[in-house]
């Protein structure tokens, strides 16, 4: 990877991710990479600024070009921050990981999760492995980019769209406030495959599939598989379960029983009320994947064991 502008996306109200930002940023700075910020994390900007100020750099840190070789620190919306940067590190949890990775629509840029929490499987590296996991990159050492499979959904009403986009964790479609079951009807390249009854259906890429479909009962699946995994929520019959398909079809889910309130939630952030007959198609994004920089200490069923306590055996089974 050739790397010269690096971006940042910082959880919002989290102290240690706003000190590592400002720990790394000057870090960065100093060594002559550009470090942009997004507008949301204005305020880390500013004191990173602040704190470079104090130090000028040294009149004889001079490129062979004759410029100094310290960095620069720019602020942009944080969509531009795909179209500038060629390396994006997420100091914060799987939300805003997601808020970064949905923007790439048209161009991937490969992301660092930096897990500042407790759980996170999109953030695989943790607090104190971030400095190494970063210095590894900018170094030239071989780094594993696992490119992760998107989705794109369309909602239709009628001949109307009212939304098109990539889809990273997965598509839910559920019942709102009151207690009652909704129909959804499901074709899998123009033929009706089934119909659920159920408080909902999520829709799962594998990189989705520990999030909502695994609480759901779905299964764990590999992140390089071209697989989309159908999950029921609480179904009313028994026998509807998950299952696994290629992600080479197109899946249209319609919405053909509406008792009440029924909503759309898109990588559990953008969400949108359905009415009757609302079809819901999903099919793979063909641009490109995402790039996901996997931590250098764990492989993906390393990171289920720490996470899900996967296979240990001093888990008690119920």
């Amino acid at each position: 990877m050739k790397v010269k502008t690096i971006g940042f996306v910082v959880k919002h109200h989290q102290p240690k991710a706003r000190a590592l930002a400002l720990e790394l940023g000057e870090d960065l700075i100093r060594r002559g990479y550009t470090v942009v910020f997004s507008t949301e994390s204005q305020e880390i900007s500013k004191a990173l600024a602040a704190s470079l100020a104090k130090f000028s750099p040294k009149k004889t840190a001079k490129k062979q070009s004759g410029k100094s070789s310290r960095g620069k620190l720019n602020v942009v919306e944080k969509p531009k921050l795909v179209d500038v940067c060629d390396l994006i590190v997420v100091l914060g949890g799987d939300g805003t990981f997601l808020s970064i990775a949905r923007l790439m629509r048209n161009r991937s840029v490969p992301l660092l999760g930096v897990n500042m929490g407790t759980l996170g499987f999109l953030t695989e590296v943790n607090h104190a492995e971030a400095r190494a996991a970063l210095d590894g990159i900018l170094s030239g050492k071989k780094q594993t980019i696992q490119p992760r499979a998107l989705l794109e959904v369309t909602l239709r009403r009628g001949k109307k769209i009212l939304f098109q986009g990539p889809v990273v964790n997965d598509v839910v479609i559920s019942k709102g406030a009151i207690a009652r079951i909704i129909g959804i009807r499901i074709c899998l390249n123009g033929k009706t495959i089934n119909s659920v009854r159920a408080d909902g259906l999520i829709l799962s890429t594998p990189t989705g599939s520990t999030a909502y479909s695994l609480a759901a009962g779905g299964p764990v699946v590999e992140p390089n598989l071209g697989a989309v995994i159908l999950a029921p929520i609480c179904p009313h019959s028994l026998t509807q379960r998950p299952i696994v398909i290629s992600d080479e079809n197109e899946i249209e889910l319609c919405l053909n029983h509406q008792p009440g309130q029924v909503v759309l939630t898109i990588d559990g952030q953008d969400v949108f009320d359905m009415t009757l007959e609302d079809t819901v198609t999903v099919r793979r994004y063909k641009k490109h994947s995402l790039q996901v920089i996997s931590s250098p200490d764990r492989d993906y069923f390393g990171l289920l064991r720490e996470k899900l306590s996967f296979g240990n055996k001093d888990v008690v089974a119920l």
